[in-house]
Order: structure tokens, then C-alpha cells, then sequence
């Protein structure tokens, strides 16, 4: 009797772990697809950023690599690959981070060399006054010199 009470328990037990470990397993796999949908969104969010930072003229490689592994991530979330369309998602967005940088690099690259030009420009205009400033302090000092030797 006692035989058939713990061969009852060790079937139920058995029981019990492939339906708990089932439960795990579908728990993790929803919380796959989650992260999935969330790094699908973030690598779209991405690609618009860095297409509206200019990237499609300053790094369309980074940035047509970024849609095209997105669509392939959109792709495999029908298809039902989870883990696939979660790191496709990964690479787009990583993708788009570059495109995004890149640009944004181009154009604070840009306004330094407009801000270099600029100052170039004052340097040489306020040494240009100064001389002009010299020359009148010099001009200033031969009258100056004249109306005294006239009194």
C-alpha cells in the first residue's frame, strides 16, 4: 500500500514539475516577445530620430541597414521566431544609434568650422582696427605736436 501511495506521489510530483516548468517556460517566452516589442519600437523611434538628424544624407549606409533589420524583425515576429526578431530588433536600433551619431557628429563638425571661420574673421578685423587705431593715435599726436609748436 504504501508502495502505491509513493508511486502515486512521484507521478503527481512528476506532474507538478512539467506543468510548473511549462509555466516558466511560457512566462519567458512572453516576457521574450515583450522585450521583442519594446526594442522593435525603440529601434523605430531610433530610425526616426536619426532620419530626422539628416542621416539619410550623412550615414545612409548605418541607416538603410537599421530599416532593413527592422523589417526583418517585424518579419520573423509573424513568423513566430521571438528570439530572432528580438536581436534583429537589437541590431536595428544599434544601427540607427550610429546613423543617429554620425549625423549629429557631421553637423556639430559643421558649426565648429562656421564658428573657426568666424572668429578667424573678428581676429582679423579688430587687428585691422587696431591699426587703424594707431595710425589715428599717431595722426593725434603730429597735431597735437603742431598746435603746441603754433602757440
Amino acid at each position: 500500500m504504501k508502495r502505491i501511495i509513493d508511486d502515486g506521489l512521484q507521478v503527481n510530483l512528476k506532474m507538478c514539475l512539467v506543468v510548473l516548468a511549462s509555466l516558466v517556460g511560457l512566462g519567458c517566452v512572453s516576457q521574450l516577445r515583450t522585450l521583442a516589442m519594446q526594442t522593435m519600437d525603440n529601434a523605430q523611434t531610433t530610425i526616426d530620430a536619426a532620419s530626422n538628424a539628416g542621416a539619410q544624407q550623412a550615414a545612409p549606409t548605418p541607416l538603410q541597414a537599421a530599416q532593413e533589420m527592422l523589417s526583418g524583425a517585424e518579419a520573423a515576429m509573424q513568423a513566430g521566431d521571438t528570439e530572432r526578431a528580438y536581436r534583429l530588433a537589437l541590431r536595428a536600433y544599434l544601427q540607427a544609434r550610429i546613423a543617429r551619431e554620425t549625423s549629429l557628429a557631421i553637423q556639430h563638425e559643421a558649426k565648429l568650422q562656421e564658428a573657426q571661420t568666424q572668429l578667424v574673421q573678428s581676429q582679423q578685423r579688430t587687428a585691422a582696427l587696431l591699426q587703424e587705431l594707431i595710425t589715428i593715435k599717431a595722426e593725434y599726436e603730429k597735431l597735437k605736436t603742431l598746435n603746441e609748436e603754433n602757440e
